[in-house]
């Protein structure tokens, strides 16, 4: 009431400016009886906004533009009145019929000794549809079934600052435990997923982009996240945050991902069908052709299959096929591919053999051997016991131009050949290839022979000192063959690697050398014979076992044995290695690295390995008196070994200048045909035994490095 007061004790002139200011006001003013309703008078800016004249007005009510209606401003003039409150929120409808929202703010006044209210009203109605759009879009997003996110681009990282219930459920992170983190913890260890180089670019370059990831829930379980992420910009244009709208579609991609399994892979079996083996093949030819490899194509068919599926039943069939399938994929390699193309034809994709196609046919033969041997164990179905064949066929590629499936159809028709044959065997499509594969299993079977009829001699080369004199010898196996020839240990020891015929030979070889150091110390002359070790005799489980029985049952004495490895055997699991070789170290065995530094020689490595010995390969010394670098390598190697306590023994010493090379470096051991050629076991025993005492050095002093 403080205006009504005001004015009353104001004369006429100040009047008359409040009238003057009432009318030139920009806002929206009017002067109302709130008696009546009546609008006593409206200034410019009210009559612009209703679009009445100043005439028309006065002869109106203003519920006849506020659409609240009489009963309801007469409530509001009360409320006035009674100083509840003097503002409102109401919507006059102007002259063109347009509701417009408007803020109403009345104050009781006397003017010329009438009371009336002085409204001044505020158009609000922009204000509030962006408020209503405001709120609508923010329901929109609560109720949204996809998952929104946003994030804020002006800040480093982009933390989010928005989360929706649908993004919640989706993931089932709360909206608090997200806010203010990047979305990649979304991606758990994913981080190199192709989408995510969209995503970072779209980013950076400030635009849109869709992608599907696979992205983690709060408890673990992985979905397939379809992403759309879309900038939003201020009115200057620029990017002010990313909205993320995710929608987990893996169910459609499990779908999708069974509808290309059903076009890959044979339903019966689950291995890759004819297309995808295709499809493999292509890509392996093209690597091999570009990298100079060989790989194989393997064909697989078993034999009198039909029979056994006539006379059990599709059921047995069936049953026994996919037991064929799972011992195939057993005796595979991880690279390989196998493929059932239908009924009970399989094959094999054996990719990047070797880039010499004699040792790629011996890898094939060595794959074969193994599949065989799966395929040949008996088949338990309901109460019967199977024994299943199979005739087998094999190209090998690149050979020109032929195409996956020209390479198909030739190994089919080397299958073909095989079951002519006879079935259950294999047969090559290159005839030189068929050639030399017969030829070595012919060597295979013989080798079996020769194992049971132990046609096998143990030779030995003598290693000298400084001075010529003997401290010890290699042994070395030699096969005296059926038609009484020697076979070079070259042409059988990859075999019986192979084969497994190692192991046994091994420990034959292993027998005869103890026998000779037993023989020589019991007659006064001590001398330490070194024993090559394979690798698959090395790894054995029971090769600690089979070295104590030996030194027990023929009384050798430990010192006097070497055991040769190479490198390859020690660094392909060296914590297994170093466990082994001191368990041996305790029975008093002693160890010798062979071929040193044309493997993987580490100075680190080497410290912790129970050794007494370093042997120098051969190649190294054929060329060090006139190659540099050979001669640094030597020179190297010696000292490696006088820094860790070793002997060295230098392999291949064939002539005098190779003599004299190795005595100026201070070399201390010295093996090859200068010296000695290998000869029989027994003939270097007689030899040893029956020679002068000072050709004979027993008092090399073997000290195992610490």
């Amino acid at each position: 009431m403080e205006i009504i007061s005001e004015l009353q004790n104001r004369d006429a002139g100040e009047k008359d400016m409040f009238l003057q200011i009432f009318n030139q006001s920009p806002a929206i003013e009017y002067l109302l009886d709130p008696e009546n309703g009546h609008i006593v008078d409206a200034n410019n800016a009210a009559c612009t906004f209703w679009g009445w004249s100043r005439q028309q007005l006065r002869t109106m009510r203003i519920w006849d533009i506020n659409i609240a209606g009489q009963k309801k401003l007469e409530q509001q003039f009360n409320e006035t009145k009674a100083g509840v409150t003097n503002f409102f929120m109401n919507q006059h409808r102007i002259k063109s019929g347009e509701i417009r929202h408007v803020e109403v703010y009345v104050n009781p006044i006397v003017l010329k000794g009438r009371r009336l209210n002085l409204i001044i009203a505020h158009d609000v109605t922009d204000r509030r549809r962006a408020e209503d759009s405001l709120r609508l879009a923010y329901r929109a997003l609560e109720a949204a079934t996809i998952g929104i996110l946003i994030s804020d681009a002006q800040q480093p990282d982009m933390p989010i600052s928005y989360v929706n219930p649908a993004f919640e459920l989706l993931t089932g992170y709360t909206q608090a435990e997200v806010l203010g983190r990047n979305c990649r913890f979304l991606q758990g260890t994913q981080h190199d997923q192709p989408g995510l180089d969209e995503v970072r670019s779209a980013l950076k370059e400030g635009r849109c982009c869709e992608v599907i990831l696979q992205n983690f829930k709060k408890d673990g379980t992985v979905f397939w996240n379809q992403l759309h992420i879309a900038p939003l910009r201020n009115d200057a244009g620029m990017i002010t945050h990313f909205v993320g709208a995710q929608k987990d579609i893996s169910g459609q991609m499990a779908v999708s991902a069974r509808i290309d399994h059903m076009a890959y892979y044979d339903p019966l079996t689950e291995l890759p069908n004819r297309r995808l083996f295709l499809d493999r093949l292509t890509t392996a030819v093209a690597v091999a052709q570009r990298n100079n490899v060989f790989g194989a194509v393997v064909f697989i068919d078993l034999d009198n299959f039909k029979n056994l599926n006539d006379a059990e039943g599709h059921e047995v069939g069936d049953d026994l096929l996919r037991e064929i399938a799972a011992r195939l994929q057993q005796a595979q390699r991880r690279e390989d591919t196998v493929s059932r193309l239908g009924g009970d034809e399989f094959v094999l994709l054996l990719p990047a053999l070797s880039d010499n196609s004699e040792i790629s046919a011996n890898l094939v033969q060595a794959v074969i051997a193994r599949i065989q041997k799966a395929i040949c164990e008996p088949v338990v179905l309901g109460k019967f016991q199977h024994h299943i064949a199979a005739s087998i066929g094999v190209t090998l590629f690149p050979k020109g131009v032929e195409s996956a499936s020209d390479l198909l159809k030739q190994a089919d028709t080397a299958m073909y050949r095989a079951k002519a044959t006879g079935r259950n065997c294999v047969c090559y499509f290159e005839p030189a290839m068929q050639a030399a594969v017969s030829a070595r299993l012919t060597l295979e079977h013989d080798l079996r022979d020769a194992m049971e009829r132990q046609d096998f001699r143990m030779f030995l080369q003598g290693q000298v000192n400084a001075s010529g004199k003997i401290i010890g010898a290699e042994a070395l196996i030699r096969w005296h063959n059926k038609e009484g020839g020697l076979i070079s240990p070259m042409a059988f020891i990859p075999i019986a690697e192979d084969t497994g015929l190692i192991v046994p030979m091994g420990t034959w070889m292993l027998r005869q050398a103890c026998l000779a150091i037993k023989t020589m110390e019991q007659a006064g002359r001590p001398i330490r014979i070194s024993v090559n070790v394979s690798p698959r005799q090395f790894r054995g489980p029971d090769f600690r076992d089979c070295v104590a029985m030996v030194l027990q049952e023929t009384g050798a004495r430990a010192s006097l044995l070497t055991l040769e490895i190479t490198e390859a055997v020690v660094f392909d699991n060296l914590t297994e290695a170093i466990s082994k070789m001191r368990q041996l170290k305790a029975l008093g065995v002693h160890f010798s690295i062979d071929d040193f530094g044309t493997g993987y020689s580490s100075l680190a490595y080497l410290k912790k390995l129970p050794l007494t010995e370093l042997k120098i390969d051969k190649s190294f010394i054929q060329d060090a008196p006139t190659d540099m670098n050979d001669a640094s390598l030597v020179e190297a190697i010696l000292a490696v070994a006088t820094h860790h306590g070793l002997q060295v023994v230098a392999e291949g010493v064939e002539t005098l200048q190779h003599v004299d090379f190795l005595k100026e470096r201070g070399c201390p051991l010295f093996q090859g045909y200068y010296f000695a050629r290998p000869i029989p076991g027994e003939e270097f025993v007689h030899k040893v035994l029956s020679g002068p005492a000072e050709d004979i050095d027993t008092a090399i002093s073997l000290q195992a490095a610490p």
